[in-house]
């Protein structure tokens, strides 16, 4: 949904958003939702794919406009591969970077440069379907600290998440 808006249904059926003059706009990110992947009902789409193709390894890295993929696009892409992925979201623009099946291979420097260069960390994704696939690891939140945010998201292979919050003492 997007910004001020409000879902709605349009006279074909289909679903949108509804602006503020109540017309209906049909959303511009098309999901193929990590649910329908994870037991094949639906492949990625055709957008979901081609961030996949720019990301062939564990370590890849891309940056892509901001509308062009979500974190739910990312649980898919989990949900697809068997493999974390993390976004970091600066302006108009979001880095994906690749990981394998438990973690995303970013360092300390990394972290504090994206930082640096204004990027947020806008979420990561777990490999998983349950609740537990949501729990923050000590290294997710070492990295939210890294960031100087006050939390972010961890998304599962279905499309769940939580939200990753400091440990309290």
């Amino acid at each position: 949904m997007g910004r001020g808006g409000r879902g709605g249904a349009d006279a074909a059926g289909g679903t949108g958003i509804i602006n503020s003059r109540g017309d209906i706009i049909n959303s511009p990110i098309e999901q193929s939702h990590p649910v329908d992947v994870a037991f094949g009902a639906k492949e990625l789409n055709q957008r979901q794919q081609k961030v996949l193709d720019m990301l062939p390894d564990c370590g890849s890295q891309v940056i892509v406009n901001k509308r062009d993929v979500s974190m739910l696009d990312l649980a898919a892409l989990t949900s697809d591969t068997g493999n974390e992925f993390a976004m970091f979201t600066c302006k108009g623009k979001r880095m994906i970077v690749r990981g394998d099946e438990s973690s995303v291979p970013l360092f300390e420097s990394d972290i504090i440069r994206l930082r640096e260069e204004g990027y947020r960390w806008s979420g990561h994704t777990h490999v998983g379907f349950t609740e537990a696939h949501l729990i923050a690891s000590d290294g997710d939140i070492k990295v939210l600290s890294l960031t100087g945010q006050s939390n972010s998201v961890i998304y599962n292979s279905l499309g769940k998440y939580a939200l990753i919050q400091p440990k309290e003492c």
